[in-house]
């Protein structure tokens, strides 16, 4: 009889808006320390979408091919190939065993409504059968054992086998830097004087690279504490020109990998009875900084059996994480700044201290790296971690139950320090800031699934709790700050499925629980719904598919107790004030807070033409009301609902997968075009333009009707037609106040994927295309107002030059200027007169960039007949970038802060990295 299943759609459609049964991703992820952890975040960056991680790192998200994933905030990526996604339902089958029903026969019920028979001993008349669970190798036998009155088992003789495996990974690893400003190695430390440029040596204090060129002085070769070589003098004929200093504060460094992972595990016939694993690894990643590291320690133990249809896994990680340094209170930027700052005619390297035991730097008011980086322990950073986790599954036919405990404790140790003498902070800083977290996690997860493969329904109820909490103790304040939060998330889940040879739908629905003690008003009502459609072999042409899918959810979230908000800081300084950033505080509560409540949908729809091409889009918008940011309120730190905002775009997909180009040679070519907005809606009373990162005089905000993140800054000051407004000395006036100068978001994103394989060669290329977006460059404005730039030292001598605009009066400007007159003074140049960072929208510049993020090549090398085999890599990553700012990468981050991306104040230079790893095996 015919299924009249399409009958179902119309229906179907009707109830949802959106879709479930799209293709999705699995697998497990690891912390930057190789742990599974909790409520791990994983995102989509192409979609935007996220889900988090249960106890054993184990998550599933929504994805297309050639999507990139990023979890441990962008550390880690992934770019997700073809074969990798499956559907939800195929995801879900695999974790439950299909079980068939039995018919059930008593001889005692037969022998009640049957006739007997005239042959009672006839082998054809006998009830007394074997069952299917009986083993089919009657050679094997061990046993026989009567189920009933009516049903025997035969049991075979299993022979238990102690087997091991395992595998050792090593890597190695080069790194360097990425681009830098460039700065200028002609002028001296100093300014003019009557008229004339000279030399200030840094007991002065003098600040400015506006001397004379270091090719008219010498070195007076007289005893003199600040230079070996003495004091520089006018050069005089015939003897030695002064020298220049290197002042780079980067080297080439060396790291490496090394991972250890062994299996011992009893198996029984073809069964898997007992499982032993154990993980051991230590890493040192080095910085491309003079004596920067840090080395992690890893530990793991998993214990995988069964009992009595039970299977019950045991684990246990253990991780410690030392560093010589963190970037917690701007130590590194720091450090970077001073070195590029420091004038060409003076050496940091030479010495740190002075007679008198203080710092020896270019100026009290500068800093030298070296001496920054000197201490007197080797690791001021110290984090271990240990999580223990129980996981029960129990499957019943149709029923399956899973059950899940863990509890994780973390003990993070900063030693935050200044030395006296130190810029900002003459007498030093000391703080011992010392966070102590710990999470206790339980998940019941019970699903029941009704029909067959054509026509299928799974229930499912998942109850999850967390209780975390977290200690945090600053010794500068002698404060101590406590935080606790109980979680519960109760979830139900309705899933169906129909198949059919050339019709596919899928339907989910359900609904959430968020319960929390922090949250200002729990809620009760978090709906879901996803669909999708598929038709197979359109026009009878095979393997020819169209599918259309949607999806509605809501959301709702707090702010992760364990974050520090702590670099808020930044926001109560003036930028030329960066010296005395040092952050100790903390947010006051996390309670009494309203959820951060996300409404998102989504539509797409994608078409595979044969086995080779497929191409994808889709559509999203995600709502976010209530989003919550620091402030400062009181000088008190504290957080609050304070935006409504919509992430919205859209994303293009195209593959081309196994391209033959000759025997043996295949390729694969993917492009991914991605583009977005995230645009304010709505900011409560009190907080209209308010700060999200950056500094008092120059940061990224939240202004309602503006994307979220725009910078503001200071800008010229324009009559109505646009037109410079120029001052009576020649120069474009400074407007007073600020306003909105950059927009940090790009128009579009694009990724390429090329791969190729030639028997057991593969080659992988990845590189991908930012268009548009701006960032301030403030690195640049302070090298200009110092005159270490490239900019500063070519065009100093720069004379008569007319600015275009006009005057005050409306008539066009014919006032000629000098870009460094030394009969002014030096604060009245091109480059100082307007400030510490000048003008704001100045320094406004396009953030496009091309890289190639990685190229690999690896191979696999067979031993003992394919029982074990080596494999090599080698890879690059970063090998190129092209960017059209002059500055750091446009990547990284102000202060490392996630939300910095469009500021570069002194941000530190990305790295490329050459490395092999070689793999084997056993």
């Amino acid at each position: 009889m015919k299924k009249n299943y399409l009958l179902l759609l119309p229906f179907t459609i009707t109830l949802l808006q959106a879709q479930n049964s799209q293709l999705y991703y699995s697998g497990k992820f690891l912390t930057t320390k190789n742990k599974a952890q909790n409520f791990l975040k994983v995102s989509n960056k192409n979609s935007g979408v996220y889900e988090l991680t249960d106890e054993e790192g184990f998550a599933i998200i929504a994805a297309k091919p050639y999507d990139t994933i990023s979890w441990n905030q962008g550390k880690n990526t992934h770019v997700i190939s073809t074969y990798e996604l499956r559907e939800l339902k195929a995801i879900l089958e695999n974790q439950t065993s299909n079980k068939n029903v039995e018919n059930i026969y008593s001889k005692a019920y037969d022998s009640l409504v049957s006739k007997e028979t005239k042959d009672d001993f006839s082998i054809e008349k006998t009830k007394t059968r074997l069952s299917k669970r009986s083993h089919s190798y009657f050679d094997q036998i061990r046993r026989v054992k009567q189920k009933n009155d009516s049903i025997y088992i035969v049991k075979r003789l299993n022979q238990k086998t102690l087997l091991f495996n395992g595998s050792f990974t090593t890597s190695l690893d080069i790194k360097n830097r990425n681009a830098i400003p460039a700065t200028q190695s002609k002028y001296v430390q100093g300014t003019s004087e009557n008229g004339n440029l000279v030399w200030k040596g840094p007991e002065t204090n003098e600040m400015f690279s506006f001397g004379p060129d270091i090719s008219s002085l010498r070195f007076d070769g007289l005893a003199y504490e600040y230079d070996q070589n003495g004091r520089l003098i006018p050069w005089i004929d015939g003897l030695q020109r002064a020298r220049k200093y290197d002042n780079s504060l980067f080297k080439t460094t060396v790291g490496y990998n090394n991972q250890l992972n062994v299996n011992a595990f009893i198996r029984e016939g073809y069964n898997e009875k007992i499982r032993l694993s154990l993980n051991l690894g230590q890493q040192k990643n080095q910085m491309y900084f003079i004596d920067q590291f840090d080395i992690a320690n890893t530990f793991k133990a998993k214990l995988n059996t069964e009992l009595s249809g039970y299977a019950i896994n045991f684990a246990f990680n253990y991780e410690e994480d030392k560093a010589t340094n963190t970037n917690r209170i701007g130590l590194f930027n720091r450090a970077y700044q001073n070195s590029l700052l420091t004038p060409v005619s003076f050496s940091n390297s030479q010495n740190t201290l002075l007679s008198n035991g203080l710092q020896r730097s270019y100026s009290k008011d500068a800093d030298n790296p070296s001496f920054l980086f000197e201490q007197d322990s080797k690791y001021r950073y110290q984090n271990r971690d240990r999580l223990f986790s129980f996981n029960v599954v129990k499957n019943w036919d149709k029923f399956k139950l899973n059950v899940s405990q863990s509890y994780e404790s973390s003990n993070i140790r900063n030693k935050d320090q200044y030395k006296p003498s130190t810029s900002g902070f003459s007498n030093g800083l000391l703080n011992e800031r010392e966070q102590n977290n710990s999470l206790y996690h339980s998940s019941i997860l019970g699903s029941y699934a009704l029909g067959n493969y054509d026509f299928k329904n799974t229930f499912s109820l998942n109850f999850i709790l967390n209780d975390r909490k977290s200690d945090v103790y600053n010794s500068l304040t002698h404060q101590q700050y406590r935080y606790q939060r109980t979680s519960q998330d109760h979830i139900f889940n309705y899933n169906m499925d129909i198949r059919d040879y050339v019709f596919e739908a899928g339907l989910n629905l359900g609904n959430s629980f968020y319960i929390s003690n922090t949250s200002l008003k729990n809620n009760y009502w978090l709906p879901k719904a996803n669909f999708y459609v598929r038709f197979n072999n359109i026009f009878d042409w095979y393997n020819y598919n169209f599918k259309l899918l949607g999806s509605y959810t809501q959301l709702s979230s707090e702010p992760e107790i364990t974050r520090s908000y702590a670099s808020y800081a930044t926001t109560l300084l003036n930028a030329q004030n960066y010296n005395q950033y040092f952050p100790v505080q903390e947010v006051e509560s996390f309670r009494g807070l309203s959820n951060i409540n996300t409404r998102e949908w989504k539509v797409g729809a994608s078409l595979n033409l044969g086995y080779n091409i497929s191409v994808e889009g889709e559509y999203f918008n995600r709502k976010n009301t209530d989003d919550i940011f620091p402030v400062f309120e009181n000088n008190q730190l504290k957080l609050k609902n304070i935006a409504d905002h919509t992430y919205s775009g859209y994303e293009f997909n195209f593959a081309y997968d196994r391209l033959r180009l000759g025997d043996n040679f295949y390729s694969v070519q993917k492009v991914s075009f991605f583009k977005y907005k995230d645009i304010v809606d709505r900011i409560a009373s009190g907080y209209q333009n308010i700060a999200v990162s950056g500094f008092k005089d120059i940061y990224k905000t939240l202004s309602e009707g503006q994307v979220l993140g725009a910078v503001m800054g200071s800008y010229f000051e324009r009559n109505a037609q646009g037109q410079l407004i120029i001052d009576e000395s020649g120069f474009p006036k400074k407007a007073d106040g600020m306003k909105i100068i950059a927009d940090p978001t790009p128009d579009f994103v694009m990724k390429f994927t090329h791969s190729f394989a030639y028997k057991n060669l593969s080659l992988d290329i990845n590189w991908e295309w930012k268009k548009g977006g701006q960032l301030w460059n403030g690195t640049q404005a302070v090298l200009d107002y110092y005159g270490r730039s490239s900019e500063s030292g070519e065009d100093r001598n720069i004379k008569n030059y007319i600015f275009q605009g006009v005057q005050a009066n409306g008539t066009a400007n014919q006032i000629p200027v000098d870009f460094y007159d030394p009969n002014l003074k030096v604060q009245e140049n091109r480059w100082s007169r307007y400030g510490y960072f000048g003008v704001a929208e100045n320094y406004v510049q396009k953030a496009d960039y091309i890289r190639i993020s990685n190229i690999s090549l690896s191979s696999s090398f067979p031993i003992n007949y394919g029982k074990q085999n080596i494999k090599l890599t080698f890879y690059v990553n970063n090998l190129m970038l092209w960017q059209a700012n002059k500055g750091a990468d446009p990547n990284q981050n102000f202060y490392d802060m996630d939300n910095g991306r469009g500021l570069d104040f002194f941000n530190l230079p990305s790295f490329k990295t050459f490395g092999c790893i070689v793999s084997f095996k056993f």
